[in-house]
């Protein structure tokens, strides 16, 4: 029914009347641009092609066959690309018949991203550098198809690298790459885990020598994975080495500590070049959230992913140890600390600093008014404690700390043929361990890792190995969870003022430690 304004011409402006709805005058591109980003449903579209597109509702529907439109103005922002427009991925149960191309997405977000017209003697660094939207898992080229797979840690980050290259080509040489989406694929558990400890594909060298070439770390580490570039500073003495894959970087890690030519060196993971922009645009911090957006809330604004928003919290848990001996270890620092379990601790000897990271917010303040009041001294130097940045525990890890994992892994059952060395050659393949306990007369043995996340990983590999299969392999107790040590005060002859002094107790602390763990193991058994 038209409304009785419309029939007349009007020289003024009817303020009672509300404007129609029109495509052509109603420009969405602000509103949305706030926020940064758009929902990403899997499958986001509840009506047919023929109605998205329709003109009243053209600024809401899914794209049309490319699927990836830009339709609300920014490119950076991950609009309405791969995931579709803003509703709920359950009300397309039911929409416009059988799912086709142009109705439906796959339910799970894509990492990978498609590269065609990829010649097999492309070098992958000459495609690589043109990447800046966030940490690459893995590149694979299929040199007899002339393509390549690029698969990203976050969903975003594909995202985010499909719209820049929709409005620029990618140009390597002078070769196009296609660009098009690659099937989703799910992370296997352990990786994902490695990731949320700092993995990447990027391995940092340290306290190299003068012998130290490009072509022989090539040599070395060329073992672990194919690798994508080398970049040696030599006035620092240090060098970057990017791998073709997380896994691959991981694996360097995990075993060239262990080489007798490389004990003396720093083994550490760096950052992936590909990120140098993705803090500019706030990436999502850590992984398996997909709505996340750059720049957005990080969690599902309309609700439905509210969870996440808990899940991601992050607080203030990390303590830093500054001013630290140049010949302590990480077994120092650990001895030095009690009152609740480790997360994970990092130790820098080469900057004298590390960064303890505990299972609860209530440990880390305990330990660090500990350090106001009474202090840490590590070899003669008192330590500076401060506060460390925050960070968040991923679910899969507090889910097993509730069900008793520690860094602590318990081996029973050995025999004269697992000695400390054997232990942490075997162990040191599922990250860095921090001490091996041996106790012969028990037949059993303790190997604390310096995470958690590797010990979880050690629990789940060891039983791999044909040496391990019949023994009897559990979490121990972390030794620094136990309470505090009460100084003992005694009064000395003479004149002397009253000393407070450390018992032969209390300078076995490692030992009286494991015994507490030996009890707890033989009360499992029994």
């Amino acid at each position: 029914m038209k409304r009785s304004n419309d029939s007349q011409q009007q020289s003024y402006q009817d303020d009672n009347k509300k404007p129609r709805y029109s495509t052509a005058t109603t420009n969405y591109n602000d509103v949305y641009a706030q926020y940064g980003m758009m929902p990403q449903y899997g499958q986001a579209n509840p009506f047919t092609q023929g109605t998205a597109s329709s003109t009243a509702y053209g600024g809401f529907g899914q794209p049309g066959a490319s699927m990836y439109s830009m339709g609300y103005g920014n490119p950076q922002a991950m609009m309405a690309g791969q995931y579709g427009g803003a509703y709920p991925q359950s009300f397309n149960a039911g929409a416009g018949g059988y799912p086709t191309a142009g109705n439906m997405m796959p339910a799970e977000p894509s990492r990978t991203i498609y590269l065609g017209n990829v010649h097999k003697d492309m070098n992958p660094h000459d495609i690589l550098k043109c990447v800046h939207s966030g940490n690459i898992d893995s590149f694979r080229a299929v040199p007899e198809k002339n393509c390549a797979f690029l698969t990203f840690v976050e969903p975003a980050s594909a995202q985010m690298f499909y719209q820049e290259f929709l409005t620029k080509k990618l140009v390597v040489g002078e070769t196009e790459i296609k660009i098009g989406w690659g099937k989703p694929n799910t992370m296997p558990h352990a990786m994902k885990m490695q990731i949320q400890s700092g993995a990447t594909r990027n391995v940092y060298l340290g306290r190299l020598t003068e012998t130290d070439t490009e072509e022989s770390i090539r040599s070395a580490l060329s073992t672990f994975g194919p690798i994508e570039q080398i970049k040696l500073l030599r006035e620092k003495n240090i060098a970057f080495v990017h791998f073709l894959s997380i896994a691959a970087a991981t694996k360097c890690i995990t075993t060239l500590p262990a080489d007798p030519a490389w004990k003396t060196k720093r083994v550490n993971y760096g950052k992936d070049h590909c990120s140098d922009m993705a803090d500019q645009f706030n990436s999502v911090g850590a992984y398996g959230n997909p709505y996340g957006a750059v720049g957005g809330f990080g969690f599902d604004p309309y609700g439905l992913n509210a969870g996440y928003a808990m899940q991601n919290s992050t607080v203030q848990r990390t303590l830093y140890f500054g001013n630290v001996h140049p010949e302590a270890t990480c077994e120092d620092l650990c001895n030095i600390i009690r009152g609740g379990a480790l997360l994970q601790i990092r130790f820098f000897p080469d900057k004298r600093i590390a960064f303890v990271s505990f299972m609860d917010a209530e440990t880390a303040m305990t330990v660090y008014n500990h350090a106001a009041t009474t202090g840490f001294v590590i070899k003669g130097r008192k330590v500076r404690v401060g506060w460390g940045k925050p960070n968040s525990i991923p679910p899969q890890v507090a889910i097993a700390f509730q069900n008793g994992a520690t860094r602590n892994i318990y081996i029973g059952g050995i025999d004269d043929n697992f000695s400390v060395e054997k232990l942490r050659t075997d162990f040191s393949e599922f990250g860095e361990v921090e001490l091996v306990n041996v106790f012969k007369e028990k037949n059993c043995a303790f190997v604390n890792f310096t995470s958690i996340v590797n010990a979880m990983s050690a629990l789940k590999g060891i039983k791999s190995k044909p040496d391990y299969a019949d023994l009897k392999v559990n979490y121990g107790k972390d030794r620094c969870s136990n309470p505090w040590k009460v100084m003992r005060k005694q009064k000395a002859a003479g004149n002397s003022t009253v000393d407070t002094k450390k018992t032969a107790e209390d300078e076995h602390d490692n030992s009286d430690t494991d015994d507490i763990k030996l009890e707890k193991a033989e009360d499992n058994e029994n």
